[in-house]
C-alpha cells in the first residue's frame, strides 16, 4: 500500500479478513513492537559492498544512534505522509543515493560499491521487507496460513515498490516464496563476516546518547545510567532479533541460543503480542503514523455519514 491508497480502518466486523490483515500489517510497520526486531537489519551490512559504503561515510561511527534515528525518520516520511509529501521524500531518497559510490577504506579498500547496483539496492529493500515480515508473523498473535502469509508479504511489497529500479534486476520478488528463495541465495553466496558487522554487533549493547533527539550533551554523572539503560534495552532487541534471524545471520553474529534464551524470547513475544492486540494505537504507533491513523479513522467515520446517491429516494429504490 502506498500513501495514496486507502487504508481500511472500518471495524473488523465490517471488513473482510483479508482487508483486516492487510491493514494490521500496514500499521505494524510503524509500530513499537517492530523495534524489538531491529537487529534483523544487520543482514544489510553482512553484504560486503554495503558494509564498505556505510563504513566509508563514517556516520555510524560518528553516532550510531543518530544515524539510526535518521533512517527511521526517512522511512516514516516516505510511508506516512500525504501523497504529495510521500512522493517528494521517495524521490529524495534516490537523489541522495546518487553520491553513494566509490571504494571503501581500511579493510574494505579493495571493495568498490554503488548504491544503484541493482543487487545491492534490492538487497536493502528485501532485507527491510523481510525484517517486518519476520517480526509480524511472530507478534500478530493470530494463526496465519500460507494465503495469509502471502497477504502479509504482498502488503509490504506494495509499500516498497517505489524503491524499484527500471532494470529487470531492480524489481522486488513477485511472491513470498520468491522473496524467501532470494534471501536464501544471498545468505549462502554473499553474506559474510566483516569488521563493520562486528562493530554493529558490539555497538548495539552500548548505543551512544541520541543527540538528534535531545540536542544537549548528557552530563557526565548521568552517562553511567545511560549506558546501563542502553544495555538493558538492547537485551530484548537482541533476543527477539536472534529468534527471527536467518540461520546464516545467527552464525555470523554468534549470539548464544539455548533453552534460557528461548524461554526469555517467549516472555518478550507474549508481551509484544499482548501490547499490539490490546493497547491503544496511540501507544503503539510512532507519532507521524498515529497522526495518519487518526486522520484516516476520522475520514472514514465522516464518509460513513454520506449518501451513496443524490437521486430521489423513490428513484434510487427502483
Amino acid at each position: 500500500m502506498t500513501a495514496t491508497m486507502r487504508i481500511d480502518n472500518r471495524p473488523a466486523r465490517s471488513r473482510s479478513r483479508r482487508e483486516a490483515l492487510a491493514a494490521d500489517v500496514h500499521w505494524f510497520g510503524a509500530s513499537l513492537p517492530l523495534a524489538f526486531f531491529g537487529q534483523l537489519l544487520f543482514d544489510q551490512v553482512a553484504y560486503r559492498e554495503i558494509a564498505a559504503s556505510v563504513d566509508r561515510t563514517g556516520r555510524f561511527a560518528e553516532n550510531f544512534t543518530d544515524r539510526s534515528v535518521r533512517s527511521f525518520a526517512f522511512g516514516a516520511l516516505m510511508l506516512h505522509t500525504d501523497a504529495q509529501d510521500a512522493q517528494r521524500f521517495r524521490e529524495l531518497v534516490k537523489t541522495l543515493h546518487r553520491d553513494v559510490h566509490g571504494v571503501g577504506k581500511g579493510e574494505f579498500a579493495d571493495t568498490r560499491y554503488s548504491a544503484f547496483d541493482p543487487e545491492l539496492w534490492m538487497w536493502i529493500a528485501i532485507s527491510t521487507i523481510n525484517s517486518v515480515y519476520q517480526a509480524y508473523i511472530r507478534v500478530c498473535g493470530r494463526p496465519l496460513d500460507a494465503a495469509d502469509r502471502e497477504i502479509v508479504y504482498q502488503t509490504l511489497r506494495s509499500e516498497m515498490t517505489f524503491l524499484e529500479l527500471p532494470s529487470r534486476q531492480g524489481k522486488l520478488p513477485a511472491t513470498l516464496d520468491d522473496m524467501l528463495a532470494e534471501y536464501d541465495r544471498v545468505a549462502a553466496t554473499k553474506l559474510a563476516d566483516n569488521s563493520f558487522l562486528q562493530y554493529a554487533r558490539r555497538t548495539i549493547w552500548r548505543l551512544p546518547f541520541p543527540t538528534l533527539v535531545v540536542p544537549v550533551a548528557l552530563p557526565a554523572p548521568l552517562q553511567p545510567a545511560w549506558r546501563l539503560l542502553a544495555a538493558l534495552a538492547a537485551r530484548p532487541v537482541v533476543i527477539c532479533s536472534t529468534a527471527a534471524a536467518h540461520p546464516r545471520m545467527r552464525e555470523l553474529l554468534g549470539q548464544p541460543w539455548g533453552p534460557r534464551h528461548r524461554a526469555e524470547y517467549l516472555v518478550y513475544r507474549t508481551a509484544l503480542r499482548t501490547a499490539w492486540r490490546r493497547l491503544p494505537r496511540r501507544l503503539m504507533l510512532e507519532p507521524l503514523a498515529y497522526n495518519r491513523y487518526e486522520y484516516e479513522r476520522l475520514r472514514d467515520s465522516y464518509q460513513s455519514l454520506l449518501l451513496e446517491s443524490f437521486a430521489p429516494q423513490d428513484q434510487s429504490a427502483t
